[in-house]
């Protein structure tokens, strides 16, 4: 049961619409008129960006507002440990949209062209969820001839877990692995790179958005319907 999975993708796997960028970068009426420029980077990045991601499968459980994994201890939280009811084992996940994007973010916002290195931003991290969800696919695809369900992902900084406890998830990961480097204050490099654990058990349930759980403004599927 316990294995790791390493991905890799191109831009136009990953399904990005316009939309998922003019969602999260709240421009409102002023977003058009940048809807070319977006495209335009979207397709001089489909063949660079080192878009890439991967987990870890490994046996833990819950005890109160903690959860172990081999031996590792997670103060997750209350919040956090009811999405993950039931699970008994769980997917250490790590995921990148590369260096690139947030270099050209950076290019373009040193000439001046701040609200197109704001675009670029707001694309990296539409890019790095984007992956993540076809990830999670893949594991959800996994788990299922097993009779095994997946939990939403959660990711240190989101309901109150401690961003320091991503010294721990990557504990789980061969040095370098997806290219990715955590400094002395557990910030990430590449920027725009998510860590974190999903849930796996017989009983586990997915909830497809849990916006009243999380304390995150600045998500792709923040405020959509419970439909």
């Amino acid at each position: 049961m316990e294995s790791t999975k390493h991905f890799s993708f191109h831009m136009n796997e990953l399904d990005i619409l316009l939309e998922d960028v003019e969602e999260l970068a709240h421009l409102g009426d002023d977003m058009p008129f940048y809807s070319l420029f977006l495209k335009e980077e979207i397709k001089r990045f489909n063949n660079i960006a080192s878009v890439e991601g991967g987990y870890v499968i490994k046996k833990g459980g819950i005890s109160g507002d903690s959860i172990e994994v081999e031996n590792t201890l997670f103060q997750t939280g209350r919040d956090i440990n009811r999405h993950f009811r039931n699970a008994t084992y769980f997917a250490v996940f790590l995921c990148t949209a590369g260096s690139e994007i947030s270099e050209r973010s950076k290019e373009l916002s040193s000439q001046g062209q701040l609200l197109e290195g704001y675009i670029l931003d707001v694309l990296g991290s539409v890019i790095v969820e984007k992956a993540m969800d076809k990830i999670q696919e893949t594991l959800k695809s996994q788990m299922e001839p097993k009779g095994l369900r997946i939990s939403n992902r959660y990711s240190p900084g989101y309901c109150a877990w401690d961003v320091k406890e991503q010294r721990k998830l990557f504990s789980f990961f061969s040095d370098g692995f997806c290219h990715v480097k955590l400094s002395d204050t557990c910030l990430m490099h590449p920027i725009k790179t998510v860590s974190g654990m999903i849930g796996i058990g017989e009983k586990v349930k997915y909830h497809k958005h849990v916006c009243h759980a999380c304390n995150s403004v600045n998500c792709l599927y923040r405020n959509v319907s419970h439909s």
